[in-house]
C-alpha cells in the first residue's frame, strides 16, 4: 500500500508559498520556485522534515542519520519542473510496522518499508475538450508511506488505513481529509498461485491510482483481486499497469502502462544538500509524541 499524506505546514516544501490553496483562485499560491522557473533554488522546509520524523517514530521506523533528496523524472502537464523532488535510495524513515486488528478479532503486523518526503503536484481540471492546469497545490509537502506486501485482504487494507489516518491526525501532521485530497491511497495488488507462493514469488502487480475514500479502497481491491484471478484461470497473463477506479460502475479501468523505478531516472537532487539527522534531534521529537 502506498499512502500519500499532505503535511500540515504553513508553507510549501521548497519555497515560502502558502499551502492554503483550497478554494483559492487558480495559480495564486505560486512563485518562481514552485513554478520551476530556470535558475530558482529550493530550500528544505524544516517543519516538514520534523513532521515526517515524528510520523516515522509513531510507526516504529528507524530514522536515518542521512537522507537524500532525488529527482524523479517524468512528464505530466501539472508537474511544472518536469521532475518531482522526492527521496529514493536514502529515505528519512524505514523498517517500521503497524499492528492492526481484523474484524474477526485477530491481529496482524503490517511492515512499513519506508516513509519519505516529496512535493505534491498541481491539478489538471478537465472541461469538455479542454484541460486546465492549477499549480496552487504544486510543491505542498507530501509524505509517502509504503508498506511491504503484508496486506492479504480488502478488510486488512481498510483496517490499516483507518488506523494510519487516526495516528497521523492525532500527531497533528495530516488532516485526514480524503475527500479534499489530503490523504490519498494507491494499493498495489497481485495474486499468485500456490506454486509461486511455495517459491516465495509474487504475481504481477497492478496499481490502482489516487483512491480518496476507504470505501473505494476496499471495493477496488476486491474487484481487482477477482479480475486478476479470472484472467489467470482463463489462461491469460496479468499485465503491470496503472488502473483507475470507476466509482459509478464499481470497476477498475486501464489508465496507462506502469513505470518501473529505472524509468524515472532517479539521481540525487544537485540543488539540495543531504539531510543530516542528529540522534539528539530525534530524541527531542520523540519527547513530543502524544500518548
Amino acid at each position: 500500500m502506498e499512502t500519500h499524506a499532505q503535511l500540515l505546514t504553513r508553507s510549501k516544501m521548497f519555497c515560502s508559498c502558502a499551502t492554503d490553496y483550497a478554494g483559492a483562485p487558480p495559480n495564486t499560491r505560486v512563485c518562481p520556485i514552485c513554478l520551476g522557473m530556470p535558475g530558482m533554488l529550493p530550500v528544505i522546509n524544516h517543519a516538514a522534515v520534523e513532521a515526517t520524523i515524528k510520523s516515522g517514530l509513531a510507526l516504529n521506523c528507524e530514522i536515518s542519520e542521512t537522507a537524500v533528496f532525488a529527482r524523479k523524472n517524468y512528464t505530466y502537464p501539472d508537474l511544472p519542473k518536469g521532475y518531482q523532488i522526492s527521496q529514493f535510495e536514502l529515505p528519512l524513515c524505514q523498517n517500521g510496522y503497524l499492528d492492526i486488528e481484523l474484524p474477526e478479532g485477530t491481529q496482524e503486523r503490517i511492515r512499513i518499508r519506508r516513509a519519505h518526503l516529496e512535493e505534491d503536484t498541481g491539478r489538471s481540471v478537465h472541461e469538455g475538450i479542454f484541460s486546465l492546469v492549477d499549480l496552487n497545490r504544486a510543491g505542498v509537502p507530501l509524505m509517502e508511506i509504503v508498506t511491504e506486501a503484508d496486506i492479504h485482504s480488502a478488510d486488512a487494507a481498510y483496517a490499516f488505513l483507518t488506523k494510519l489516518r487516526t495516528i497521523l491526525r492525532y500527531l497533528g501532521v495530516n488532516s485526514g481529509d480524503m475527500e479534499k485530497g489530503a490523504l490519498r491511497c494507491e494499493p498495489n495488488i497481485s495474486v499468485r498461485t500456490m506454486e509461486q507462493k511455495a517459491r516465495g514469488e509474487y504475481g504481477t502487480k497492478v496499481e490502482v491510482k489516487n483512491l480518496n475514500s476507504f470505501r473505494s479502497v476496499r471495493a477496488a481491491i476486491d474487484y481487482e483481486m477477482r479480475r486478476q484471478i479470472a484472467v489467470l484461470e482463463s489462461g491469460g497473463t496479468v499485465e503491470q499497469v496503472n488502473m483507475g477506479w470507476d466509482e459509478v460502475n464499481q470497476r477498475t479501468v486501464l489508465q496507462r502502462s506502469k513505470e518501473s523505478s529505472h524509468d524515472y531516472r532517479y539521481f540525487p537532487e544537485p540543488d539540495l544538500p543531504p539531510l543530516s539527522i542528529s540522534r539528539e534531534w530525534v530524541e527531542e521529537i520523540r519527547a513530543t509524541l502524544p500518548e
